[in-house]
């Protein structure tokens, strides 16, 4: 775990902040009213943990692969459906 998470977690459980929908509650003025505004950067990025459900890797600093985006292939039944004449239309009121 990094120290400046660390220090993060320590400072919001010392004040009082000890729940993630605490955690969550906590806005700008929050945060200056409570002496936290050095850590609001820190806190947004907590807060965004906390809402991806990704808490674990935030405060483990980890982070998953993201998957690879394959190609969509046709399906052959596609082909048939465009080259049996299958359309769609839309029709409109002409002023009516």
């Amino acid at each position: 775990m990094e120290k400046s998470i660390q220090k993060l977690l320590d400072k919001l459980g010392k004040k009082g902040f000890d729940t993630e929908k605490k955690v969550n509650a906590i806005d700008m003025q929050v945060a200056f009213d409570n002496g936290l505004a050095d850590e609001l950067g820190g806190i947004l990025a907590l807060q965004k943990a906390i809402k991806s459900h990704s808490t674990y890797a935030f405060i483990m600093g980890g982070t998953d692969p993201k998957p690879e985006k394959k190609e969509v292939r046709r399906n052959a039944d596609d082909d048939r459906t465009a080259k049996a004449g299958v359309f769609t239309e839309t029709h409109e009121n002409a002023g009516y």
